[in-house]
């Protein structure tokens, strides 16, 4: 007949279950490998054990991380007191849902959020293994947590990829349609000026789809790290008054403005990803400035890089808004209100390439005023 390490046995002779585990607060703290303590504080998820009180016996550096609290301040405390979990409702999980309450051994999943020291929520994955005794009471847990957060993040995305990119493939879809069904009607003879103005607008739709997909296709291999950079000599004032004209030939409503000084020196980009920059930070000045307004382009000198700053007198950006604001696929909540149509790309593609070639990017905006984003560019040395 076998007996456990308690020496109890159940009516069959045979050890009782929750006896077979070993005691999980002694297995974390008192394992026989020298390396397990090492292991617990390694651990890239957070391991947190209790006794029989529920009370935090061991509490590892990523629980730490997670809550906030130092390992100090939480070893013998309640583990409620500590995690402070949530459902997704916001009512309390450790009242009404404690796999500890339940008094069963094994393993045990809860999804939900815990209140870190800043009072913030934290998505986590939680899994229970608990260790009772022959007559049923809790004997010791370990409880792995795991932070969802990123996860919970990129679900985000898709969901905001999928609502803006269906609303933003919508329109031109719905446009292009329309046009085509008039233009098709047997029952209709239409003039030459009239097959010229929808036809006309098929195509500035179709080259809006085109620009999406476009913005998407390259947001993916950015994402991805697959664009190659084709490094020359530009002269990046000529390059920023031609990309100024481009766009002054579409919209006749706004000024745009472009001052450099006369000895402005060369720089070294890629042509095409420098465009890129240029057409997204004019675009945008335009579309979040009032109606016949200017949007200004300056260039500058600071040191061994060149600055770029482009302004106009629009909507402005809150201070909450403005470090998140080349998110992917992020727009500040004024922008977001169907007024000024976008998915949140430009930016976010901005950045990446102005880091591709080695520079910063950032905005100085007040709600009301205006924006002007700045990015830098090395000087190009001959040496």
């Amino acid at each position: 007949m076998s007996q456990d390490p308690a020496g109890k046995t159940d009516a069959r002779g045979e050890p009782h279950e929750c006896d077979e585990l070993p005691t999980t607060v002694e297995a974390v703290r008192r394992a026989r490998s020298p390396g397990a303590g090492t292991v617990v504080s390694l651990s890239a998820d957070g391991i947190m054990a209790l006794d029989a009180d529920r009370l935090i016996r061991v509490f590892n550096p990523a629980m730490e991380r997670l809550t906030g609290l130092t390992r100090d301040r939480v070893l013998g405390r309640p583990c409620r007191d500590v995690l402070r979990m949530l459902d997704s409702n916001g009512a309390s999980l450790c009242e009404t849902q404690c796999p500890l309450a339940r008094v069963e051994s094994g393993a045990v999943d809860v999804e939900g959020a815990i209140m870190n020291a800043e009072g913030q929520k934290v998505a986590v994955d939680l899994n229970y293994s608990i260790a009772c005794s022959g007559s049923g009471a809790l004997k010791s847990a370990v409880i792995n947590v795991r932070d969802l957060s990123q996860l919970h993040q990129v679900n985000h995305i898709r969901s905001v990829l999928l609502a803006s990119v269906s609303h933003e493939l919508q329109t031109p879809i719905s446009i292009i349609k329309a046009y085509a069904n008039t233009l098709a009607r047997p029952d209709a003879k239409w003039s030459n000026e009239v097959v010229r103005e929808k036809l006309t607008a098929i195509e500035e739709e179709s080259d809006r789809l085109s620009r999406l997909v476009t913005r998407l296709l390259y947001t993916s291999r950015l994402e991805a790290g697959a664009v190659s950079m084709n490094l020359m000599v530009i002269d990046l004032a000529n390059e920023v008054q031609r990309v100024a004209l481009r766009l002054a030939e579409t919209d006749e409503t706004h000024e745009i403005l472009v001052t450099f000084p006369g000895d402005f020196p060369p720089v070294m980009g890629d042509p095409e990803k420098i465009d890129e920059i240029l057409m997204n930070l004019i675009e945008n000045a335009i579309k979040f400035s009032p109606r016949g307004g200017s949007v200004t382009v300056e260039g500058s000198v600071l040191d061994n890089e060149v600055l770029v700053s482009v302004g106009d007198h629009g909507i402005g950006i809150g201070a909450r808004d403005r470090d998140r604001i080349f998110d992917l696929f992020y727009r500040a909540p004024d922008s977001s209100s169907g007024q000024f149509p976008g998915t949140g790309l430009g930016l976010h593609i901005c950045r990446n390439l102005v880091h591709a070639h080695g520079g910063r990017i950032w905005v100085d905006s007040e709600p009301g005023l205006g924006s002007r984003f700045t990015f830098t560019l090395p000087i190009r040395r001959d040496d």
